[in-house]
């Protein structure tokens, strides 16, 4: 309060302190009461309101704390009276200083709450987020220990059916070969269209081939629930996440159409304290996406990188002419073992991985497609 008070300190004159329209009126009111002309002169003797060319000698001295601010003149009241009225302006002063100096001085602490308000309202949104990320990364250690255990207990039985299936294959090679002989025996032709040998042997081949097949699939989702049990491990560096994405073009466009295009237009990033191993799991993950949106465009497919650090977070963003993404699988593009691929061609996890690496980074994810357009996959992670 001492030092709103003394702001006003720097300006005493009573023209400062009497704005034009305040002097007027009270001019008119101690005319009426001092039944006399009345002006208010500052300490030059300048008339600031009231009546000019009053006798000079019929005046009372103006006082605010103590110090001259000007004149009151009312040639026709008596002294007594002009001094008590010139009393009454002084206190009228000091509490119009009052005033003024509390509503400046709420002015203030209003700035101040609102300032305060700010600061409160960061804070508390900065909670929320690191409990949203605490909570994330618990959920993640949670399922990732859950996939490490399903993948556990799964490897093993692929290992023993991968085996049979090779044992299997070698038998049937054997079988191919003692029919082949039958056949070439006077009479073989006979037996073996008997036992429709032909048809079991040709059948048991697409059966084992379908076998193979599924067993590969299921040792692809097993690789990526190994991966994904491990998207909490601490690995952290600060690293150039331009490398990460270079690392990850390379790696992409051996999956390429013949004569589509793959383009980095990499812009000047932060190093970034992260997991450079994750991220560039996420990375590669969008990229395959992007790659085999294009398969069907051949030499005019072409997918587009960029990125760049808007002040506040590194941006990046994979582009493709590709298929492109209905709304109703635009929702569910990141739900686990979600496919639009054909069966045997993904597990569906690559995405529901890269959403769960990215918001481990305090990051987010989006899709935008249009459906024989292309697709615009934007990820954001703070500095």
């Amino acid at each position: 309060m001492s030092e709103t008070l003394g702001s006003f300190d720097h300006d005493r004159s009573l023209a400062a302190l009497l704005p034009p329209t305040k002097s007027a009126s009270l001019c008119a009111a101690l005319s009426v009461l001092l039944a006399s002309p009345v002006a208010l002169q500052d300490l030059a003797g300048t008339v600031i309101a009231g009546t000019g060319d009053l006798p000079a000698e019929d005046r009372a001295e103006l006082l605010l704390e103590c110090e001259p601010i000007g004149y009151l003149q009312a040639p026709q009241a008596s002294p007594a009276a002009r001094n008590a009225a010139a009393g009454l302006i002084g206190q009228l002063l000091r509490a119009q200083k009052q005033d003024d100096a509390l509503a400046e001085s709420a002015a203030a602490y209003k700035q101040l709450a609102e300032e305060f308000d700010g600061r409160v309202a960061a804070q508390v949104k900065l909670l929320d987020e690191r409990q949203r990320q605490s909570y994330q990364a618990e959920r993640l250690a949670s399922v990732g220990a859950l996939a490490a255990g399903v993948a556990h207990e799964i490897n093993n039985p692929i290992s023993f059916v991968r085996s049979n299936l090779r044992t299997a294959e070698s038998y049937l090679g054997k079988l191919q070969d003692f029919a082949a002989a039958v056949q070439a025996l006077p009479g073989g032709e006979a037996v073996i269209a008997a036992a429709d040998l032909a048809f079991t042997l040709e059948d048991f081949s697409e059966l084992l081939r379908d076998s193979v097949g599924g067993v590969d699939r299921v040792a692809r989702i097993v690789s990526d629930l190994r991966g994904f049990s491990n998207v909490d491990m601490p690995q952290e560096d600060v690293v150039d996440v331009n490398q990460l994405l270079a690392s990850a073009c390379k790696m992409a466009e051996k999956g390429l159409p013949s004569g589509a295009t793959l383009v980095c237009e990499l812009g000047a990033l932060k190093p970034l304290l992260c997991l450079p191993g994750h991220l560039a799991q996420a990375f590669l993950a969008i990229l395959n996406n992007a790659v085999q949106a294009i398969e069907g465009k051949g030499a005019d497919g072409e997918v587009r990188v960029c990125s760049r650090f808007d002040g506040r977070q590194t941006l990046i963003e994979v582009r493709d002419n590709g298929v492109g993404i209905d709304q109703d699988a635009l929702g569910r593009v990141f739900d686990p073992f979600y496919t639009t691929r054909p069966v045997g061609k993904g597990t569906g996890l690559g995405l529901t991985v890269t959403r769960d690496i990215v918001r481990a980074h305090g990051g987010e994810i989006e899709f935008d497609s249009i459906p024989a357009v292309g697709t615009t996959v934007t990820v954001s992670l703070p500095d």
